[in-house]
């Protein structure tokens, strides 16, 4: 088995941006599977795989029983995300591991016990669908989840690419709407997009170049719709 071969397939069917990305959740699939296994178990998985991952299987202490909830737990903990992703990455890790050599995930599938193999190959959330717990990487909401959340607006249209309200105003009443909703777009780290019309603004909302919606456009949405409220009320 080729690294360079695993660890292009593990980035592509990871949807991973960087060959070090995949490198990272090969190692943290790899790990928490050793652990479940007894020492002699561990250096013949090694001596299956490259050597750059040595370090991942050849790993410390008694064997480990874990159930499979607990193994997508720790994958999730190793890679600092949620288990839905971590879930996703570890079926990227798998599938890359029998695309590579069938019959060691045979062979793991028989040692583990096929329950604890099925968790990790089971389908999860994409990376770009699953719950972000980086603050710079906010959750991109599906198009369900956009029309759930309008419900609870006011006035709000849109899918996932994007959300707009157009509020009429006095003309008066714009400028100080406007400047108040920068402001808790700023307090968000978000951006609001405003574009005047005759009978006063569109407020246009969606994250970043990939134009989607996030769950910050949805909390600066219900700030607007009090924004307005305050402002069109002569607040």
């Amino acid at each position: 088995m080729k690294y360079q071969d695993l660890a292009s397939s593990i980035q592509r069917r990871g949807e991973l941006e960087t060959a070090e990305q995949a490198r990272a959740a090969a190692t943290a699939v790899l790990s928490t599977v050793a652990h479940c296994l007894p020492p002699a178990d561990r250096e013949r998985m090694a001596e299956q795989l490259p050597g750059i991952l040595d370090d991942a299987v050849l790993v410390p202490g008694q064997t480990e029983l874990r159930g499979g909830t607990e193994l997508i737990i720790e994958v999730a903990q190793r890679l600092r995300t949620t288990p839905e992703r971590a879930r996703y990455l570890a079926k990227a890790v798998t599938d890359g591991l029998d695309e590579q050599d069938p019959a060691m995930v045979d062979d793991l599938r028989t040692r583990l016990g096929s329950d604890l193999l099925e968790v990790l190959g089971a389908d999860g959330e994409t990376p770009s669908r699953a719950e972000s717990v980086r603050p710079e990487v906010p959750t991109e909401l599906s198009d369900a989840e956009v029309e759930q959340e309008l419900r609870g607006l006011t006035g709000w249209t849109g899918d996932h690419t994007g959300i707009q309200r157009e509020v009429n105003l006095p003309a008066d009443r714009v400028p100080p709407l406007v400047e108040r909703v920068q402001r808790e777009a700023r307090r968000l780290n978000d951006h609001a997009h405003a574009e005047p019309t005759g009978d006063g603004v569109r407020f246009v909302l969606r994250t970043g170049q990939k134009g989607v919606v996030t769950r910050p456009d949805i909390d600066l949405a219900r700030r607007i719709d009090q924004a307005v409220l305050d402002i069109g009320s002569g607040g």
